[in-house]
């Protein structure tokens, strides 16, 4: 058998990363010896790949297709994809009998005519595990609208992208993924959870050299708090609330966001907090990790905690990974994202899925952020949203009525505002101090790790990152993989057919109770 692993490009990010560790994870469990081959398909973009050679990585080859790369970086006909990845097997002599093809992401709609292509190649006999990271439907419209107006000749829209066949399977990062497709009819045994694997940091560099730059580059003295957001500030990481949290910490706490967006769309919002923190004064600092800053690792040698904010992942690796940095993880919990990691035993109650904030002032009575703006700007956004899918509008009275309930309490969660109201509470908290430490007592739970001094967490550091090592290291994945491979191997190819719960996927998804405005509005 041979195992082919696809995805649209090489270059850094996360789902090349998973690559990378699933060659490692394979290698790790011994199971490389039941492939005769190992090839990378990608579309010819490849910076994230090492170029220092390494045993896992040893007999793989890489094959370019421009034609299976994004749509928008290389013009892609309809019929280039298949015609070129065919074309491609054949000459490699990959034949559907005795190959297996490990696709990525085909379902996010970075390339409209992908999906047909991986079809074509199922009905050829070519047995697949499709997985997917992320989700067109998870308030992506612009990726879902392309993939619907690519297939509207035929009507069929998505349905032919999670196409079925025996020989096809599928595997998600979560329970929540894996739930969401049963509940829209996936068979549960074409389904594998595939959570991403994990492995150890080299060995950072040592603290005081470390802290030594970053007061030398980012004036950040060593008896200072140094809370780390080791993210790209893209509009779903949040990072309104970095800037929210830098106006609540005690004195002596500065925040630091690592990279800048790269996507233009992303960069506008993010630049606009990084102003709004530097009119207030606030200590939190951005591009901590660019040219003028510290290096990841160096990051993560001077951090006295990790922090997270962010609303939407595919995996939330920062859940895991955060402990490997003997640093303690704060900030905001995603429990439908980390339910699989608590199961397996990880210690989280150092997080909290919201960060609430008054409606009013508890002192002075005043509005924190105007609630008549923010009503109107959420219909408007969501209607905005419901249109964008195709959906069906919701009755005004309806929108209106769930707007009342989320409005009901004194406190709402900060992570449901609009930009604009966001940035009002931001404004409110850094001109009144009474309204800060309200804030933060309110939250008293989620801020003590800064609070308290005498805190504590040692231990949960140390437990987590042994859970972590053994639950979600590269051998156990491994061996998942294995698994899955040897049963997709014995399962006799079977006919194609597009998926009728395609529809339900989306309405899981495009609720207003999942919608967080932040992800879509710009500065």
């Amino acid at each position: 058998m041979n195992l082919v692993i696809v995805h649209h490009h090489l270059n850094r990010g996360g789902v090349t990363q998973v690559i990378l560790n699933h060659l490692r994870a394979l290698h790790e469990a011994g199971a490389t010896d039941i492939f005769d081959r190992i090839v990378v398909l990608y579309g010819g973009r490849a910076t994230g790949w090492p170029d220092q050679a390494e045993p896992a990585l040893e007999g793989v080859q890489l094959v370019s297709i421009p034609s299976i790369d994004y749509d928008t970086v290389t013009a892609v006909g309809e019929e280039a994809p298949y015609r070129a990845t065919s074309e491609v097997l054949k000459k490699l002599e990959l034949a559907p009998e005795e190959t297996l093809l490990h696709v990525h992401n085909h379902t996010l709609g970075k390339n409209v005519a992908w999906p047909n292509a991986l079809a074509r190649l199922a009905e050829a006999g070519y047995r697949m595990l499709l997985q997917l990271h992320d989700f067109a439907e998870d308030f992506r419209p612009d990726n879902y609208r392309r993939q619907i107006e690519f297939h509207a000749a035929s009507g069929t829209g998505m349905a032919e992208v999670f196409f079925q066949a025996p020989h096809v399977h599928y595997a998600v990062l979560n329970s929540r993924d894996r739930s969401i497709l049963e509940k829209s009819g996936f068979p549960h045994e074409k389904l594998a959870w595939l959570p991403n694997p994990v492995q150890p940091f080299p060995i950072l560099p040592h603290r005081a050299d470390a802290r030594h730059k970053l007061q030398e580059k980012l004036s950040v003295s060593p008896n200072q708090k140094y809370v780390l957001y080791p993210v790209r500030g893209i509009r779903r990481k949040n990072v309104g609330e970095l800037v929210l949290w830098s106006a609540l910490a005690p004195p002596g706490t500065t925040f630091g966001i690592t990279l800048v967006p790269e996507n233009p769309v992303e960069l506008n919002p993010y630049q606009a907090w990084q102003a709004l923190a530097e009119e207030l004064q606030l200590p939190c600092k951005f591009d901590v990790g660019g040219d003028q800053g510290l290096s990841f690792h160096e990051n993560l040698a001077a951090a006295d905690a990790i922090i997270n904010t962010s609303v939407a992942e595919g995996f939330g690796l920062v859940f895991l990974e955060a402990w490997l940095t003997n640093n303690l993880l704060i900030g905001r919990d995603l429990p439908e994202i980390s339910a699989d990691f608590k199961e397996a035993g990880l210690r989280l109650d150092s997080l909290a899925a919201s960060l609430f904030i008054p409606k009013r002032c508890p002192i002075t009575s005043r509005e924190v952020f105007s609630e008549q703006a923010y009503r109107q700007r959420m219909a408007q956004l969501f209607m905005q949203v419901q249109q964008d899918f195709g959906q069906e509008a919701m009755e005004v009275e309806d929108l209106a009525k769930q707007l009342d309930e989320r409005l009901s309490d004194d406190w709402i969660d900060f992570a449901l505002l609009t930009v604009e109201a966001q940035r009002e509470v931001v404004r409110a908290v850094a001109e009144n101090q009474e309204l800060a430490e309200a804030i933060v007592q309110e939250n008293e739970h989620v801020m003590r790790p800064l609070t308290q001094e005498d805190a504590n967490f040692d231990s949960t550091i140390q437990i987590n990152s042994q859970i972590v090592l053994t639950r979600f290291g590269l051998k156990g994945t491994g061996e998942r993989l294995r698994q899955r491979y040897e049963q997709l191997a014995r399962q006799q190819p079977g006919p194609v057919s597009s998926f009728s719960g395609a529809d339900r996927i989306l309405r899981q998804f495009v609720e207003l109770s999942r919608f967080h405005p932040v992800r879509l509005e710009d500065a």
